[in-house]
């Protein structure tokens, strides 16, 4: 009978106390600020992902998913372009990294500064999520329906990929930065046409080192830098014989064009000196010594410091600028150089005049100008037109990869899910369960004291 009044009594205890739970965690359920929303993830699967790098090799976030370029596709998508606007969209959109559980722990890990591993510590910040969870909160709207709000997010997570594809994607701009080159003269065009394949040519070196497997009918971004080099052999050997030559189709411009491009060369090149100087000077005085003591507890405590860091930045600025001042110098050789052989050859001509016929010789002159422009006007043109076809494969080559790398496949989104507080939800049983049960547990462990004293009493009784 005893057994049966505890029993009995501790089940009475336990359902008072999930009860008084439960209510306890319908009121803090009801007080707290949930919110109505609906949420999916957005996961990238490609080469370089993990290290923070679009295929294009350039760092990526989702700062494009609230742009108003995405969020107004998003809601003409929908059929709700005049009902919301993207700035309400964008005041409710919050995006999340999904972080494993051991890196948020490192990440939020306490480091005290006189631990002597604290500058062996792997730099954790630099870990660079995969997956990120984004929520569209109903708050522009609450009476908007859970079928269109579910609607209204899938449809941005889709623009955001073709966002991603168009903003992300390895790709080359086929037009020409000067489209009319040919009113030009030769030198110009030819650095017009050098400065496009240089400026390609490190393209696709990039390219080469990032994908080092892609291939696109057995061929690889090597074999377009190989196509970019030759050209750039052709261009030098055409650039030498319009120097060499003076070939120009207005000398006297040409002649002044050189002189100015010297002396504003000159100009940069005297402020590079200077600060040249600058930094040499704070290199020379600059303690190099990264090591500090912190007095602690009675002991001195060796903490690195970050002058070594800052030393060698200045370094890297001097070595910077010592690039740049060679740079300079080598271009003010190349003008003069121009600029020589072409009061070099006027030079010859004026003597020549004095020894024949001057006419004679301005006719034969003028002849050969004219047979030198022409031929170096139609091996311009084979030049551009040997240029625009590696472009063209180049682009080829680059929209191969990155639809490679740039698909649904590889930028995939999960199911939307819709969720808003209710008494029956999920959150508020996990809600009551973690209120409910301390209580419980409480309550318990009271009759298991109670009932332990009880016997103890009933022993000494006996």
């Amino acid at each position: 009978m005893k057994k049966t009044h505890w029993l009995r009594n501790t089940l009475i205890v336990l359902i008072i106390c999930g009860l008084t739970g439960t209510v306890l965690a319908a009121i803090l359920f009801n007080g707290e600020n949930n919110r109505t929303y609906a949420v999916a993830s957005i996961q990238f699967a490609f080469e370089g992902s993990a290290e923070g790098k679009a295929p294009n090799g350039y760092p990526f976030d989702l700062s494009g998913l609230t742009t108003d370029e995405v969020l107004d596709k998003a809601l003409e998508a929908s059929g709700l372009a005049g009902t919301y606007t993207a700035e309400q969209l964008r005041e409710n959109l919050t995006v999340t990294g999904v972080y494993p559980e051991k890196i948020a722990e490192q990440m939020t890990k306490y480091v005290s500064l006189l631990d002597a591993n604290a500058d062996n510590a792997a730099a954790v910040t630099d870990y660079h999520p995969t997956q990120f969870s984004v929520t569209l909160y109903n708050d522009f709207d609450k009476g908007i329906s859970s079928g269109k709000l579910s609607e209204l997010l899938r449809n941005i997570l889709t623009a955001y990929r073709a966002y991603f594809a168009k903003t992300y994607a390895a790709s080359l701009d086929q037009a020409n930065p000067i489209t009319n080159l040919p009113e030009y003269d030769y030198a110009q065009q030819m650095e017009a046409i050098s400065e496009s394949v240089s400026q390609q040519i490190r393209y696709a070196e990039e390219m080469k080192e990032l994908a080092k497997d892609f291939r696109m009918n057995g061929k690889g971004f090597g074999d377009i830098v190989t196509r970019y080099q030759n050209l750039q052999s052709d261009i030098n050997r055409l650039n030498a014989t319009i120097t060499m030559n003076a070939v120009s189709k207005d000398r006297t411009r040409l002649q002044k064009r050189y002189e100015m491009e010297i002396r504003e060369l000159q100009i940069q090149l005297d402020s590079l000196t200077e600060e040249l100087k600058q930094i040499e000077a704070q290199v020379n005085s600059y303690d190099k010594d990264g090591i500090i003591y912190v007095s602690a507890n009675g002991s001195l405590s060796r903490v690195g410091s970050s002058a070594t860091q800052t030393y060698d930045k200045l370094v890297e600025t001097r070595k910077k600028v010592s690039d740049k001042i060679a740079e300079t110098n080598a271009k003010i050789t190349l003008y003069q150089a121009r600029l020589d052989d072409m009061t070099g050859a006027a030079a010859k001509m004026k003597e020549a005049g004095e020894d024949e016929d001057a006419s004679a010789v301005e006719q034969l002159n003028r002849k050969e100008l004219e047979e030198l422009r022409k031929s170096v006007e139609e091996k311009i043109s084979a030049l551009t037109t040997k240029k625009d076809a590696i472009v063209s494969d180049f682009a080829a080559m680059l929209d191969a990869y990155s639809a490679q790398e740039i698909n649904e496949r590889t930028v995939s989104t999960t199911a939307v899910k819709y969720k808003t507080p209710s008494l029956i939800s999920g959150e508020f049983i996990v809600k009551a369960l973690k209120t409910a049960g301390p209580i419980c547990a409480v309550g318990f462990m009271v009759c298991m004291s109670l009932l332990i004293r009880s016997r103890r009493k009933e022993e000494k009784q006996a």
